[in-house]
């Protein structure tokens, strides 16, 4: 029914309109309003016909529908969960090329190793020799990780909320004066399309650093660039600093409907009216320009989706003498690929770009390729830190190379939520490149040997929240940058064991100081025990969101624990129950603690559990476990106690038998 994404466009606008109610409207109205919200770029909206057309209709093409739709707002999560469901139900295997779209659902949220195994499976199943590639590309990025660079030297940090805004930020361009230019949506929310949107578009902000080293509000560049009606973006400059090139597009239904190349021209204090470079002005979409060297002359180049190209977008270049810009050529095979090459940037021989054609860590990576002076050398992965499981790109260095800005739609703790995910839109990060190496290697053991897929927290001093967190979900190795004169605590976790702290200093150390440790983690005893009928049992890990009812990902590891215990007595029916505590209205407490138990039972209805077998109760505030009722002063923690999820046995056996850690 839908294309599957094989590359999301640099800019993300998240856009929706203004929906029907559907009391009153049949299957065939939702099944249309879907497919007309879906082609226009309001995918949300989308999901929501298609799943209300599913709760009727139950026909699995339109869970795939909804998985896509999930793939294209960057919800992984939510996308994994939608296909996976399709798949289990999926008895005759008409939807078995899905299985390609779960794993790289899996491999976008770093869950390589589910991911690889699917991947396998499908390689090895399929009759379609496209998908086959595709999937043997996906793996070959995956079997990669081990040998890619850790790049520990590059400290990562988020650029902040004076530069990244709930929605989309990209092209980050160092000029040489110090200001720091890039474009941003800057938008604390999705729009709506009803006439009133105002301007939404993309434009060029300037900010520069404080006294502090954080950056100063940005300001938009005067009209004249920010052409209103027009996203601008893609921003770089010449070595001079006297050319500023950018992207002019035009969206339509959350598409690019056309791309053209402007330059402006440095005067004074200020950038002179832009005009389109005539050479690039074609019905194709040219976009991302930067200017650099080949064959020892001046070139400018950018991605197109022109004729004659490989697939996708291509990197492109076009000579430039003088003030004329020649006509494009293909840079080939060796760059480009059937798939999307995006944001080129040159320096010193060397071309940086992110694809999604070459094997990677995530959808879009970014490599290098050196020219030396024929030919481009086979591009490279830059390996960790500039790449993830997610989309990075747009990867620029300073001039010293001492530091670097790129783009990615990756998770952080300071991170905004938009359209309900904190995937869905791109921000920018800032890379500094260190002189002194202080980091600490740890291996992570328990009895038995190597114990792979462990987290580790990294805390300095007293904080609360840590500073870094890292998995491996391959292997049992973990590095982590440091700063001297720091003092630090590493808490060591892993699903079914016992968590373990290291605490250790950097005082005095000035110079290049590696920390090696082993950990060896201790599992966590299982012990047994069994439950009587209507005998209620808190599902720990069932928590939502301030005001919320949706299904949180760290609540699924107990919901799964509980579907596998109806499927082990099948004659077993509960009530699921939900819970506030007694803060806020009343009748407003029921519904909520309602809608969240009707969630909770919509996922495992979902996973394949009869919906007769679940009773879906909320009880608001009115059985509360403590004093902490109207009117009585009680700490979070106390609050925290009554807000819970239960379940008992309401029919079926009179007794089952439970797993507990100790």
């Amino acid at each position: 029914m839908y294309h599957k994404i094989l590359a999301i466009l640099f800019v993300f606008t998240a856009l929706t309109s203004q929906a029907q109610p559907i009391q009153k409207s049949s299957y065939e109205m939702m099944i249309n309003t879907a497919d007309e919200a879906a082609e226009t770029g309001d995918y949300l909206t989308a999901i929501d016909y298609f799943e209300k057309a599913y709760d009727e209709s139950k026909d699995l093409s339109l869970k795939v529908a909804i998985g896509d739709m999930y793939m294209l707002l960057r919800n992984y999560p939510k996308a994994e969960k939608n296909y996976n469901n399709v798949l289990k139900r999926d008895r005759r295997d008409e939807f078995y090329d899905i299985r390609l779209d779960w794993a790289k659902a899996l491999k976008a949220q770093g869950k390589y190793k589910e991911a690889m195994d699917e991947l396998s499976v499908f390689i090895s199943a399929t009759d379609s020799d496209s998908l086959k590639n595709e999937a043997k590309k996906e793996l070959k990025g995956i079997l990669l990780l081990e040998s890619l660079p850790e790049n520990i030297e590059a400290a990562v940090t988020f650029a902040g909320e004076k530069i990244n805004s709930p929605s989309a930020e990209s092209s980050p361009a160092f000029y040489n004066d110090g200001t720091f230019y890039f474009t941003s949506m800057n938008s604390k929310r999705p729009v709506t399309l009803d006439g009133e949107e105002g301007e939404y578009q993309s434009k060029i902000y300037t900010t520069t650093r404080t006294l502090q080293g954080d950056f100063a509000e940005a300001s938009p560049l005067e009209e004249a660039i920010n052409r209103v009606g027009f996203y601008n973006s893609g921003v770089s400059f010449s070595e001079d600093g006297q050319r500023m090139y950018f992207t002019r597009e035009k969206y339509e239904n959350n598409k690019v409907e056309s791309a053209q190349i402007y330059l402006s021209q440095r005067k004074g204090e200020k950038w002179a009216p832009p005009y389109p470079i005539a050479s690039l002005t074609n019905e194709s979409r040219c976009r991302h320009p930067y200017e650099g060297d080949l064959f020892g002359v001046k070139v400018l180049y950018f991605v197109s989706d022109m004729p004659g190209g490989y697939g996708g977008y291509d990197i492109y270049y076009a000579p430039i003498n003088g003030d004329e810009y020649g006509n494009p050529v293909n840079l080939g095979p060796e760059i480009n690929t059937n798939h999307d090459e995006f944001s080129p940037f040159f320096k010193n021989g060397t071309l940086y770009f992110s694809s999604s054609g070459h094997p990677g860590m995530g959808g879009l990576d970014n490599f290098y390729s050196t020219w030396n002076g024929s030919v481009w050398s086979k591009p490279v992965n830059m390996g960790y830190n500039y790449n993830s499981s997610y989309d990075d790109l747009f990867l620029r260095f300073n001039q010293s190379g001492t530091s670097a800005a790129f783009v990615s739609n990756r998770t952080h703790k300071d991170k905004k939520k938009f359209n309900n995910t904190d995937t869905c839109c791109d921000d920018i990060y800032m890379v500094q490149i260190r002189d002194v190496i202080i980091d600490l290697k740890l291996l992570v053991n328990d009895n038995n040997g190597p114990l792979d897929n462990p987290t580790v927290e990294l805390y300095e001093g007293n904080g609360k929240t840590p500073v870094e967190t890292k998995t491996n979900p391959l292997s049992n190795n973990l590095s982590l940058l440091l700063d001297s004169d720091k003092e630090y605590t590493v808490i060591v976790l892993r699903d079914g064991y016992h968590p373990d702290t290291l605490q250790f200093n950097t005082l005095g150390i000035f110079d290049d100081y590696t920390f090696s440790k082993t950990v060896t983690l201790k599992p966590k005893p299982v012990a047994k025990r069994k439950v009587s009928r209507n005998e209620p049992i808190v599902l720990k890990s069932i928590y939502f969101d301030f005001d919320d009812d949706q299904i949180l990902p760290d609540a699924e590891k107990d919901l799964s624990k509980l579907k596998a215990l109806m499927e082990k007595y099948p004659d077993m029916v509960i009530e699921l129950s939900s819970h506030t505590d007694s803060r806020g209205n009343n009748k407003y407490n029921l519904d909520l603690s309602q809608r969240r138990a009707n969630s909770t039972k919509k996922w495992l209805v979902e996973e394949g559990i009869a919906a007769n077998r679940i009773h879906a109760k909320g009880y608001g505030e009115t059985k509360l476990l403590n004093k902490c009722k109207d009117g009585v002063k009680c700490s979070d923690e106390e609050h925290q106690l009554n807000r819970r999820s239960e379940f008992k046995i309401i029919a079926g056996p009179q007794t089952i038998e439970i797993e507990v850690e100790e």
